[in-house]
């Protein structure tokens, strides 16, 4: 049997890494909420983290990259993350003027902003 493709395996891991980035951000959030940090400050916080958390996953488990992680790949990582939300963003405003209910238009955006975080991903931790 041939070997499957290798991105693949990398789109489930994908998928597996997402639950994980998002229960970081709530985590931190409802952490710093008990402390006592409205929520919008405490987000800066918890998105930071989710972001960090989310590189790392990505990097060393969805694509496997090697070496030490460098301040360039993290910009690089950044700006496709940043990406992403527009994108989601941008798909959930149509759907949602398009009058699609808003679970159809969150899902429609967050499956366009993952087709595009993970090629963007992918090229950026390539080996």
């Amino acid at each position: 049997m041939p070997n499957r493709p290798q991105w693949i395996g990398q789109s489930l891991r994908f998928g597996m890494v997402a639950p994980l980035v998002f229960l970081v951000d709530w985590g931190v959030l409802t952490g710093l909420s008990r402390l006592g940090i409205p929520p919008l400050w405490g987000r800066v916080f918890s998105l930071s983290a989710s972001v960090g958390a989310g590189f790392l996953l990505n990097r060393f488990f969805t694509f496997r990259a090697e070496g030490r992680p460098t301040l360039p790949e993290l910009g690089r990582y950044l700006l496709a993350a940043g990406l992403g939300m527009a994108v989601n963003y941008g798909v959930f405003a149509l759907l949602h003027r398009a009058g699609l209910a808003d679970a159809v238009a969150i899902a429609g955006g967050m499956l366009a902003a993952a087709l595009v975080t993970f090629t963007r991903f992918r090229a950026i931790f390539r080996k």
